[in-house]
């Protein structure tokens, strides 16, 4: 299938927010968040164009097709 597909994975995210308090990372906004297809806000920590592509993280959690970009942010958005 073509398309996008979110991965969320914890120690993917720590990895990052790691990389950004000793600013070893240009990426300052750790929090990303795609609309997935059922237009629910899911946050991710990568996008995949092969729904057949694997995460290098063994807690690599997958969230299945994304529809669109939401945001992303220094903070986590407040839950809805």
């Amino acid at each position: 299938m073509s398309g996008n597909y979110g991965v969320y994975s914890q120690k993917q995210f720590q990895s990052i927010s790691t990389a950004i308090s000793m600013n070893k990372n240009k990426i300052d906004r750790p929090y990303i968040y795609y609309f997935d297809i059922n237009n629910n806000i899911v946050q991710i920590t990568e996008v995949f164009n092969d729904s057949n592509k694997k995460s290098n993280f063994d807690d690599a959690v997958y969230l299945g097709q994304l529809k669109k970009f939401h945001s992303a942010s220094i903070k986590p958005i407040p839950k809805l």
